[in-house]
């Protein structure tokens, strides 16, 4: 039971951080973008091994979907700069 509530806890903070990480969400919190990138990545590593330890795998879904997300955004950007 505690680790089903840990688990959605867990998602919530995670779709929090990602909702974070546009330039509104880091000037309201005061950190630059690219630190909040390093937070999103580093809880996103924190959560993957909790997932795969506890055999969470509704966490560990998230976790990759964000995660697909997050590298989908990445490579767009990338091939916009040198455009």
């Amino acid at each position: 039971m505690i680790l089903k509530v840990l688990s959605f806890g867990a998602i919530a903070l995670l779709l929090l951080l990602r909702l974070a990480r546009t330039p509104f969400g880091a000037r309201l919190l005061g950190v630059s973008l690219r630190v909040l990138n390093i937070v999103f990545l580093a809880a996103l590593g924190i959560a993957g091994v909790a997932a795969v330890m506890y055999e969470q795998w509704i966490l560990l879904a998230v976790v990759v979907v964000l995660l697909v997300i997050s590298l989908v955004e990445e490579v767009r950007r990338r091939f916009a700069a040198r455009a």
